[in-house]
């Protein structure tokens, strides 16, 4: 029996090559990772779309993170906690504050402090592993957008 080597199959309308964000992807995951802030890919997950919500100025509550991401309300619980100074070892990325009108309810911050000490490693990863694959276009896009932090 012999192995043939399969052709990754050609993206049909695609107006860029995917294997830039692919790499792009792997170096922010592997970055965060070695990072030594995070256990799983649910942490990571859960940290960066709380980083990004706050950084668009929409916090999310634990609620809608979990319809957001499609994970059951208990894991979302649970791991926001473990990524908070109270509940995980080290400093917490995620803050638990009371929400302006429902004091039951909680919304999720990111603790500046905190995420000065993950640093811009993920985001100089993904940033560098893009530059590598596409070249000047990233670079240029880059200047012309201006950057959100």
């Amino acid at each position: 029996m012999t192995t043939t080597r399969r052709k990754r199959p050609a993206l049909s309308g695609a107006k860029f090559d995917i294997n830039g964000v692919r790499k792009a992807t792997i170096a922010m995951l592997s970055s965060a990772y070695r990072s030594g802030r995070f256990r799983t890919l649910a942490d990571i997950l859960i940290a960066m779309e709380v980083i990004d919500a706050d950084l668009d100025g929409q916090p999310h509550s634990m609620r809608s993170l979990s319809e957001s991401l499609d994970i059951p309300y208990t894991s979302v619980s649970r791991i926001v906690f473990g990524l908070t100074a109270e509940g995980g070892e080290g400093p917490g990325i995620l803050t638990l504050n009371s929400h302006a009108e429902d004091r039951r309810r909680k919304v999720i911050g990111v603790d500046p402090a905190a995420y000065k000490l993950f640093g811009k490693g993920p985001h100089q990863a993904a940033e560098k592993a893009m530059a590598d694959y596409y070249g000047q276009s990233v670079k240029s896009l880059k200047a012309k957008n201006g950057s959100r932090r």
